[in-house]
């Protein structure tokens, strides 16, 4: 599943929405997920520690290097998640969000390649992005609430909506079944 958004100086290459191009002078490349009150996928089928975190960051990272690029060019290199607060709170996604642990799945998947040249990837590219990126959660509430000190009435119907979609996610994770938002 694609992320939210991508925020940042990029085109989307020919091949579609999953081949970015940073662009010169590159100065922000930021990747965003949405999420409710679901959490980060866990892995993939040959790999099932490799989650959506290590994931995503190993793919940016891959990004610069094919835009060569290097990471402390950039005024901002993040991946964040939003997600409601209270699952913020309760520690969702703590755990994946861990530089350590993103940077040891990205290591690990790496090394299952057994190649020289994906073990200079490591070393050239991905130590020094790792080091640079910064990786967390924003919350809803505090993007809507950001939002209505620059526009109170779009911040109040993004609220409603907001409130609405908790509502609905809800009963998806209860039910197992999407209902409308008509």
């Amino acid at each position: 599943m694609p992320p939210l958004g991508v925020v940042g100086h990029f085109i989307i290459g020919r091949s579609g929405k999953s081949d970015i191009q940073l662009t010169e002078p590159a100065k922000q490349f930021i990747v965003l997920e949405a999420k409710m009150f679901s959490p980060l996928s866990p892995g993939v089928r040959n790999a099932p520690y490799y989650d959506q975190a290590a994931r995503t960051v190993g793919c940016m990272c891959e990004v610069l290097r094919l835009s060569n690029v290097e990471p402390d060019s950039f005024d901002v290199l993040a991946f964040h998640v939003i997600a409601p607060k209270e699952q913020i709170d309760k520690g969702v996604f703590t755990k994946q969000l861990r530089l350590e642990s993103i940077s040891e799945k990205v290591r690990r998947r790496i090394g299952e390649y057994n190649s020289g040249e994906r073990v200079a990837w490591l070393r050239c590219h991905f130590g020094p992005f790792i080091r640079i990126i910064s990786v967390g959660c924003i919350s809803w509430e505090d993007v809507i609430s950001y939002i209505g000190k620059h526009d109170s009435s779009f911040a109040a119907g993004l609220s409603r909506f907001y409130l609405r979609c908790k509502v609905e996610s809800q009963k998806i994770s209860v039910t197992g079944a999407p209902s409308s938002l008509s």
